[in-house]
Parts: C-alpha cells; sequence; structure tokens
C-alpha cells in the first residue's frame, strides 16, 4: 500500500512540470531558442545552428569594430589561428571597401596572434553603417566561412 502515495506524488510532479507557460532560460516567449550576445552586440551565425559558432560584431566609440569568435552558443570564445578576418562591404552586390580585422593579443587570456578570439579593424567602419559584407577570409577550425553574406546595422549606442 506504500506504493500508492508514492506513484502519487510522482504523477503530481510530472504534471506540475509539464505544460509550463513560461519560457526556459535562453528562449523566447515563441519557444525559439535565443542566443544573447556577451558584449551586447550583433551575433552573426556560422554554419548550423548549435554545431556551427558565432561572431559576435561590436562597434567601438571609436567607430572600430570588434569581432568576438564565440561558440555555437555564443558563451564561450573560440581561438583561431588565423592573424585576420577580412570582409568587403557590398552595395548592389558589388564590393566597395574591403575592411581588415588584426587579431588582438592579450597577455591576461594567454592569446596571441595565431591564437586569439578577438580581431578589430584596422579603419572605422561607422561611415558605412547600416552595411551588407562579405567575409572573404575565414577559417573556423576546419572549416572556410569566405563568401559567407551578414548585415551590420547596430550601434552600441542603440
Amino acid at each position: 500500500m506504500r506504493i500508492l502515495p508514492s506513484l502519487y506524488l510522482a504523477v503530481l510532479l510530472f504534471a506540475s512540470s509539464c505544460g509550463s507557460d513560461h519560457p526556459k532560460p535562453g528562449s523566447s516567449s515563441d519557444g525559439h531558442h535565443r542566443h544573447v550576445a556577451p558584449h551586447g552586440g550583433q551575433l552573426v551565425e556560422l554554419g548550423e545552428h548549435g554545431a556551427g559558432f558565432n561572431l559576435e560584431l561590436v562597434l567601438n566609440p571609436d567607430g572600430f569594430l570588434s569581432i568576438y569568435v564565440l561558440d555555437a552558443h555564443a558563451e564561450d570564445f573560440v581561438r583561431i589561428p588565423a592573424h585576420s578576418i577580412t570582409f568587403d562591404i557590398q552595395e548592389n552586390n558589388q564590393s566597395v571597401q574591403r575592411i581588415a580585422c588584426n587579431g588582438v593579443a592579450d597577455p591576461a587570456t594567454g592569446e596571441s596572434l595565431g591564437n586569439t578570439s578577438l580581431f578589430i579593424s584596422t579603419e572605422p567602419v561607422l561611415e558605412f553603417i547600416p552595411f551588407e559584407a562579405v567575409f572573404t577570409q575565414l577559417e573556423i577550425g576546419e572549416i572556410s566561412f569566405a563568401r559567407q553574406a551578414f548585415e551590420f546595422s547596430k550601434k552600441s549606442d542603440e
């Protein structure tokens, strides 16, 4: 007879955990999973959702663009062996400006050129925002994301 109260408790716990109208952390009210940019920037997803990578694009106050390489869930930094990342700003499918973003060494984290997750543009991009662009050089691990299109429209103060 002790089985009946235990079974009742199990059913009650199961029923109360199902059908919740409250979204889980990292999801939206429509049930879709969302990633949060750690620096408040704009995320660009690369590869298959959940199995690829994310880039966080952050406009610095001085108009330069920082690019952080992140894992599939935009939670952890991913160091890559690249010394730079380049992209072409496009207008009417024509390249109007090539932007190089050089790797940044950080002795505090042990990151060095050729082993970093942070890249900063060599020139300001503020005058081009919003823009459409295509990566001309971007390899993460053994995957090449060259010719990957993206848009950037977010300013840090928005």
